[in-house]
């Protein structure tokens, strides 16, 4: 009896040895770039009429360079049917001077490179914008028409360290983390425009 509970348990620990890998045994990378040139209003237009249409462009070249100064083709890093994605809030300031999110709909939106999808949810709304790889660079282009008047910021959540709108891509092993903010945005990372 005891040799057949030593063969069990010897065979059991076998087992788990071989198909529960340690973490340890991890040999990814993670490069990490800081590049705030990578999402942009088009034109930097800060005034609008009623109806207008602001542009929002994201143009991310795949070859990039790390914090620690080196260069890699984040093309390394995808694969065929993946996309970088990240978020947008549109903000309006409330009658207590807080930023509140904007519910938008799919009707305000115009996609023109990459797809959009816009979240209805009024307790939380926001944009998630997809790029696609055209040309040596993930891309999207896409159009906000403007409803109604004031001041508005567009950008990451409210509570972004430093306002940082953060990227990652994988293949499956190493990944790359970008952390970027929108051309001329204010400290907080948020671009302000004004609808007249």
């Amino acid at each position: 009896m005891k040799i057949t509970s030593l063969i069990i348990l010897s065979t059991i620990s076998l087992c788990v040895s071989l198909c529960c890998p340690e973490d340890d045994d991890y040999n990814g990378n993670h490069y990490f770039i800081e590049n705030n040139e990578l999402l942009s209003v088009q034109n930097n237009i800060t005034q609008l009429n009623v109806g207008d249409t602001l542009y929002f462009e994201t143009n991310i070249n795949t070859i990039q360079t790390t914090t620690t100064n080196d260069t890699i083709d984040l093309y390394d890093f995808s694969r065929p049917d993946e996309s970088m994605r990240y978020h947008l809030f549109v903000y309006k300031p409330n009658s207590n001077d807080d930023l509140e999110p904007l519910t938008l709909n799919e009707n305000t939106i115009i996609p023109i490179t990459g797809p959009i999808l816009v979240s209805e949810d009024p307790d939380n709304p926001y944009i998630t914008v997809e790029t696609i790889l055209e040309n040596d660079a993930f891309k999207n282009v896409f159009g906000v028409v403007v409803l109604e008047t004031g001041t508005f910021y567009i950008g990451s959540y409210l509570d972004a360290p430093n306002g940082e709108i953060n990227l990652i891509i994988s293949n499956g092993i190493d990944d790359v983390h970008i952390n970027t903010k929108i051309v001329n945005s204010n400290p907080q990372g948020l671009y302000q425009f004004t609808v007249n």
